[in-house]
C-alpha cells in the first residue's frame, strides 16, 4: 500500500519523527520518494492512520492511495467519489483548482450535482467532514491519494492558549515541537511508564504533552518559583481535561546544577528538554554579544549534562534543544558537543546528520534538536 504524509514546516525533523515512531511501532515501510512537501512511503501492512496522527507532531495529514487509472484519473476521481457518496450532493476538494472545477463538471455531466471546496488549510477539509465523507483528493507522484486523517491543530491550539499557567516573558515551546521531541526518544521497546525528566520545565510544555501521549511517571523542574506553579496548574488542567488516569508527577524548584542533590544516581530513563535559550533576541546584537551569550549558556549546559550522567540510567536517552544565533552571513554555535561526550554521552544521529535545524527564516535564533544516549 501507498501512504502520502504531508510534511510541517520542518520537513527534515518531520522525515525523522517518522521514521522514528515507524521504529518504535516495528512498522516495516519503504520510502519511495518526496514531493510536494509530501512523503510517498510503500507499506506491506493497512496503517493506522488516525492513531498515527494523534502521535506525530511534524505531519499535517496522512493520505492512503486510491487505486487509479493512471491515464485517467478525471475517470478514477470520479468513480471513486460516487463510490463513496452514492447519495445527495457529492462534496469533494481538490488542490487545483482548474481540475477540482472539471471535475466537478464531469460530475454533473453524469447526474450528480457537487459541490467542489478549495481546501485552504487543514480546517477546511476537518469543518467540511471531508474525511468522513473520503472526499479529499490529491494527485502526488503520479497516485491519486484520499486523506484519511489530519492533524489535531485545534486541540494543541487549545492545549497551549487556554491552559492556566502561561508566562509570555520566557520562550514558550511550541507544543508541536514538543511531541515531536518525545517521539524522537523513542526506542524499540515502548514504555510509558519510563521516567521522564524535563529539568527546564517551564510552563510545562512538553510535560504535559508526554502526559496526553502516554507518560505516566512525569518529573519536572527549574529554578523558577513561577515556572513550578505554572507547571503544576498545567498539568493539573490537561490530566482532568482529557481525563488521564495513573499520571504520577514530581515538581522541584531547584537549579539544574545541584539536580543530583534533589534525584536518585541511575534512576531516569529519559530527559527531554529545551533548556534556558539565552536573553530574547531583536536582531540587532552584535558577534560579540552573541558570542559571549554562546559561552555563558555553554557553562551551563556542560553543567547540567555532568548531573545529567549521574542521574540517568545506563543508555538512558537526552532529546535537547540547543540554540544557535543567526547573524547576517553565519550561524553563531555553542560549542559544547565535544564537551558532552567527555562528560560520557555518544550522538545518536538522526539520518546520518548529528542534529536537526528547527528555524524560520525570519527567526534570530534556531533550536538545534540534538539526541545523546549515556555510555
Amino acid at each position: 500500500m501507498f501512504y502520502a504524509f504531508q510534511l510541517g514546516h520542518q520537513p527534515k525533523i518531520s522525515l525523522a519523527e517518522i521514521k522514528t515512531v515507524f521504529l518504535s511501532k516495528k512498522i516495516d515501510f519503504t520510502i519511495k520518494t518526496t514531493q510536494q512537501n509530501y512523503l510517498i512511503i510503500q507499506t506491506k501492512k493497512k496503517l493506522n492512520s488516525t492513531e498515527l496522527i494523534k502521535q506525530l507532531g511534524g505531519t499535517i495529514k496522512i493520505c492512503s492511495e486510491i487505486k487509479s487509472d493512471k491515464n485517467n484519473f478525471l475517470k478514477s476521481i470520479k468513480e471513486h467519489l460516487f463510490n463513496v457518496q452514492p447519495e445527495g450532493k457529492i462534496q469533494f476538494s481538490f488542490p487545483d483548482k482548474k481540475m477540482g472545477l472539471e471535475i466537478k463538471k464531469e460530475l454533473k455531466n453524469n447526474g450528480r450535482s457537487a459541490r467542489y471546496i478549495e481546501p485552504k488549510n487543514s480546517a477546511t477539509i476537518i469543518h467540511n467532514h471531508l474525511i468522513e465523507k473520503k472526499g479529499d483528493l490529491n494527485i502526488i507522484a503520479e497516485h491519486l491519494f484520499m486523506t484519511e486523517a489530519v492533524q489535531q491543530f485545534e486541540e494543541m491550539s487549545q492545549r497551549d492558549y487556554d491552559r492556566p499557567g502561561i508566562d509570555d516573558k520566557s520562550g514558550m515551546l511550541p507544543p508541536k515541537l514538543a511531541k515531536i521531541m518525545i517521539n524522537l526518544a523513542l526506542s524499540q521497546n515502548i514504555d510509558y511508564k519510563k521516567n521522564l525528566l524535563d529539568p527546564f520545565c517551564g510552563s510545562g510544555t512538553i510535560l504535559t504533552e508526554a502526559a496526553v501521549m502516554g507518560y505516566q511517571n512525569l518529573y519536572g523542574s527549574d529554578i523558577s518559583e513561577k515556572a513550578i506553579t505554572d507547571t503544576k496548574k498545567n498539568l493539573d488542567w490537561i490530566i482532568k481535561n482529557y481525563n488521564l488516569k495513573n499520571i504520577q508527577y514530581h515538581l522541584n524548584q531547584i537549579n539544574v546544577i545541584k539536580l543530583s542533590q534533589s534525584l536518585d544516581n541511575n534512576s531516569l530513563d529519559l530527559i527531554i528538554t529545551e533548556p534556558y535559550l539565552g536573553k530574547p533576541l531583536h536582531g540587532n546584537e552584535s558577534n560579540v554579544y552573541l558570542t559571549k551569550q554562546s559561552e555563558e549558556l555553554k557553562n551551563l549546559y556542560l553543567q547540567a549534562f555532568e548531573q545529567f550522567q549521574k542521574i540517568l540510567k545506563p543508555n538512558g536517552i537526552i532529546v535537547i534543544a540547543i540554540p544557535q544565533f543567526k547573524t547576517k552571513s553565519d550561524w553563531i554555535k555553542i560549542d559544547c558537543i565535544d564537551k558532552i561526550k567527555n562528560i560520557g554521552f555518544e550522538i545518536i544521529p538522526f539520518n546520518n546528520e548529528n542534529y536537526l535545524l528547527y528555524h524560520r527564516p525570519n527567526q534570530h535564533l534556531g533550536r538545534g534538536i540534538w539526541r545523546f544516549k549515556k555510555i
